[in-house]
């Protein structure tokens, strides 16, 4: 597998605090890599240095297999970044912005009409930018990150603050992107379940330290919080679980499991081998964020120990 973006042994400290320890993270060409983390994580310290923002004390960086020099941001032509809230002058219109991003990367200004329509921004390209909504300016900022056709595109918490509308608008924009571009994505974000509607690829960073990296589908996986289960005679049933040795709570008119979820077709099975007639069984899956925490839980108890 090619990657655009790879770190090695990447480290920041200010002072006695770590704020990005031995990182190593590969991000695949042409997919959307999802950089999760809690606030305060690492993540944006990681990005500004892969933008050459701040210097590591230690570790480098490559984009496309070429490690980073400092000595020469002639990299920087490949990557299209949105770093925190994207600046505008407020009193000059879309386009206008945009002229100016042009001029710095001495880009013909054609450019500019096809960024604007990516983002759908094409009709109001003449209306000051302090006229739009945070979402528009969002989108602003994308259509001023691909002035000149990068191949990498990073984006940091680019959902914050927008309403569920602008939110839905970005996830379609960010995919579309990868999709039908090519462009690799990388989007660092502590909303997990947004990530987990658009990404290919996912690290997980916790205390500056990367805690887990692969496939979407390696966190996505079947893990239950508990089942709910209702039979036609629920005290049986209560026998049958306690047999089996499950912890269990009466709710209701039915009983919530505390199982794995390769149980439940065994704990069916047993309820109608005991003619027993089940009404409901209902499992309750974890959410990414139960997930990530529990990783990042994980992760602490074992430094710990």
């Amino acid at each position: 597998m090619k990657y655009a973006i790879e770190s090695k042994s990447l480290t920041k400290k200010y002072g006695d605090f770590t704020a990005v320890d031995s990182l190593e993270i590969k991000v695949p060409e042409g997919k959307v890599y999802g950089f999760l983390g809690r606030n305060g994580s690492g993540k944006t310290t990681t990005i500004r240095m892969i933008m050459g923002l701040i210097k590591p004390d230690l570790g480098k960086v490559k984009i496309f297999g070429k490690e980073v020099n400092r000595n020469d941001i002639s990299y920087l032509k490949d990557i299209g970044a949105i770093i925190e809230t994207p600046g505008f002058y407020n009193n000059l219109s879309g386009y206008e912005n945009l002229e100016i991003t042009c001029e710095l990367f001495n880009t013909d200004k054609k450019s500019i009409e096809k960024s604007l329509d990516i983002v759908g921004l094409s009709k109001v390209d003449n209306q000051n930018v302090g006229t739009f909504s945070l979402g528009m300016k969002q989108r602003l900022g994308i259509a001023n990150a691909l002035i000149h056709s990068p191949k990498i595109l990073i984006l940091d918490e680019p959902t914050n603050g927008l309403d569920p509308m602008g939110i839905i608008e970005m996830r379609g924009l960010i995919k579309n992107l990868s999709k039908t571009r090519g462009i690799t994505i990388l989007v660092s974000s502590h909303l997990l379940s947004e990530i987990q509607l658009i990404a290919d690829y996912v690290g997980i960073i916790d205390n500056g330290r990367l805690i887990m990296e692969g496939h979407i589908d390696s966190i996505d996986i079947d893990q239950q919080n508990y089942l709910i289960l209702e039979t036609s005679n629920n005290k049986k049933a209560e026998k049958i679980l306690n047999s089996l040795n499950f912890e269990f709570e009466k709710k209701n008119d039915s009983l919530k499991i505390y199982c794995e979820y390769n149980h439940n077709s065994m704990i069916n099975k047993k309820m109608i081998e005991n003619n027993l007639e089940v009404y409901n069984l209902k499992s309750h899956l974890k959410t990414l964020e139960e997930r990530f925490l529990g990783i990042a839980d994980n992760h602490l108890t074992k430094k710990g120990d």
